[in-house]
Parts: structure tokens; sequence; C-alpha cells
């Protein structure tokens, strides 16, 4: 097992995925949203994402997560993908006697997939366009009113849920990102939001005032869930 990437730190890997944006490996799933910043395990069993998954290890280690257009595609030799997918790094690797990989990554960037490359192996790869969050004009600072209502809604969620739960952690976490509110909504995102669906809107989501928005409103309903004595849906 390999573990990180030697050497790399977040701006030399983000300078490495614009090199890599002429021609980046793709794994198409449905549902799944790698967010900039945060970790997504994988099982790779599936013969052409075995043989990507090796290209990547031997190679610059990175590939980006697409969302299928229609579930149940997944089999289908070029399903219909998603415009926005999550650029990411594979930080730890396992492989399997069988073959399969476990894989540990952690997102990158937004990119999106601007044109399909013919290269005749069993995997796809697309030239992609790497995306920066939209700010408004007035740049972070604007933000504090939304970001301060997401920092509450968190510390209310650790308040309900006990200490094993992690969510103390993650306020603590999420305190440090005030500066960063596009940090802040992906990292609250990718430990709260549970539903596919909803994940992937915040993905899809360039603009940070909205995307605090959506994710504000997702703690807040799993808070009201759990303040009715319902747990929250995994």
């Amino acid at each position: 097992m390999s573990k990180e990437v030697p050497g790399r730190s977040a701006q030399e890997l983000r300078a490495l995925l614009a090199q890599a944006s002429g021609a980046l490996k793709v794994f198409p799933l449905h549902g799944v949203a790698v967010l900039p910043g945060t970790p997504t395990p994988f099982h790779i069993f599936e013969p052409r994402y075995r043989e990507l998954t090796r290209a990547a290890l031997f190679g610059d280690r990175l590939l980006a997560v697409a969302n299928l257009e229609q579930p149940g595609t997944e089999l289908d030799p070029r399903p219909s993908l998603r415009a926005i997918a999550g650029a990411c790094v594979i930080e730890e690797d396992e492989l399997l006697d069988d073959g399969r990989y476990d894989l540990l990554t952690r997102g990158l960037a937004r990119v999106r997939l601007l044109e399909e490359l013919e290269t005749g192996r069993p995997y796809r790869e697309f030239r992609v366009q790497v995306l920066d969050d939209v700010l408004p004009a007035g740049g972070a600072v604007a933000l504090r009113g939304e970001v301060t209502a997401l920092e509450q809604c968190v510390l209310e969620l650790a308040s309900l849920l006990p200490p094993e739960s992690g969510a103390a952690q993650l306020a603590e976490a999420a305190a440090g990102l005030a500066h960063h509110p596009g940090a802040l909504a992906d990292l609250v995102a990718a430990a709260v939001v549970s539903e596919a669906a909803a994940r992937v809107r915040v993905l899809e989501e360039l603009r940070v005032e909205r995307r605090l928005e959506l994710v504000t409103q997702e703690v807040a309903s799993v808070i009201l869930m759990l303040s009715r004595g319902r747990s929250p849906s995994a």
C-alpha cells in the first residue's frame, strides 16, 4: 500500500491537475460527489476501471469522478455524463489478491468535461476545464452572514449528536474555514449531506453564496429530524 502523495502540496497538486486537464481519466458513477478538500473511498472491481486505476497509479495519480446523466447506465460502454465532475488525487491504494483495488481519494477541484478523447483504451479520458469558486462582488467578506448561519447550524448539530459522532470535530474544523466559504460548504456537505442528489447539487454549484445556502438547508433538515426524535437517513 502506498500512502499520500509525497512532496506535493495542495498548490502543487492543483498545478498538476491543470497540466493534466488536456487528458484526464474519468470514472463514471451515479450519485457520487467528490468534493474539493474531502476524502472519498472507492472499491474498484470492474476490469476497465482496474486498468484506469493502474494507469493513474503509475502516472500522476489523478482522475475525475463524473456523474451519470441517467442512473442504471453504469455498464454502458459510453454513458452520458453530467458536465461538472469532481477531480481528485489517489492518496492511498491497496491492490487486493484478485486484482481489485481499494482507494482513498481526496478531492482537488471541480472540473467541467469539455471533450471526450478517442484513445482506444477501455476507460474514458476527457479534456477538462478546472473551475474556480464564484464569489459575490464583495468577495468572501460579503458572505459573512451565510458563513455564520452555517457555522451556527453545525454547532447546533454537534449539541444534538453524541461525542463519538465526530460532529464536535466537524464544528471545530468548520470554524477554521470561516474565511474560505467555498471550502467550508464543501467540508460540511461531505460530512452531513447524505442524499445523493443533494450532494451532486452541491458539487455542481459554483456560486459560493448559493452553495452555502444549499448546505445550510440540508444541515437544518438534519437538525429538525433529530429534534423530532428521528434519525437522519444514511
